[in-house]
């Protein structure tokens, strides 16, 4: 008898044959316990993804906030106007100041010296010289601390030109001639130059340094994104 006869006869073959066919199954179950481990982490990375997701949803909805997508189209900054620059907001800005300062003097005074004030009117034939005396004064500390603050800054300088203007018709002008011996100027010239500066104010506006300023460039913004 062969040495294989021998051998299959004493089932040497059949129990390698088996050893062989084991070492196959634990190998594949191996395998298997590997990637089921796998794809149970990869399982618990989406969910903990998805859950992300969710809770920064939820947070974006609580605050309101847009999500951008890649139709989205990221607009520049508007223009800045040439009086917001440096230069025209500083210029504007002393304009402001130095006629606040001025203006709220001058408010100051008239209401301090209110009876002064209404006997003055009163003889130039202003009718309700006491109420006019203290609208005066009234306005021209309201309108000095626009100035200051850069709020309704045109609006302040039409006030100032209106002003002005008619206290050089009905005050200044008609009583004498405008040019006075011995005295610098014409009659009425302070006026005339507040009126002009009230003027530039309502043309060119506040400039960047002040509260005008901030109001233009959120309208412009909300202009954009109409």
């Amino acid at each position: 008898m062969s040495s294989f006869d021998q051998t299959q006869y004493l089932g040497g073959g059949n129990a390698a044959d088996m050893r062989t066919t084991n070492l196959n199954l634990t190998a594949t179950s191996t395998e298997t316990e590997r990637l089921l481990a796998e794809t149970e982490a990869l399982r618990i990375e989406e969910e903990a993804i998805r859950s992300r997701q969710e809770m920064r949803a939820a947070r974006d909805r609580a605050l309101g906030t847009v999500a951008i997508n890649d139709e989205d189209v990221m607009m520049d900054d508007p223009e800045i106007p040439d009086n917001d620059r440096i230069a025209g907001s500083l210029g504007l800005a002393c304009l402001r100041l130095v006629l606040a300062a001025f203006l709220g003097l001058r408010g100051v005074q008239v209401l301090f010296n209110i009876v002064e004030t209404s006997s003055w009117l009163a003889e130039r034939n202003i009718p309700i010289s006491d109420t006019m005396a203290w609208a005066l004064g009234l306005s021209l500390v309201l309108i000095s601390f626009l100035l200051i603050i850069g709020f309704g800054v045109r609006l302040a300088g039409l006030l100032t030109t209106v002003l002005a203007v008619a206290v050089l018709v009905f005050l200044r002008w008609g009583f004498s001639g405008l040019l006075v011996d011995g005295e610098p100027g014409f009659i009425g010239d302070v006026e005339v130059l507040v009126a002009g500066l009230g003027l530039t104010l309502l043309c060119l506006g506040s400039g960047g340094l002040a509260i005008d300023a901030a109001m233009r460039s959120d309208r412009a913004k909300r202009r954009q994104y109409e």
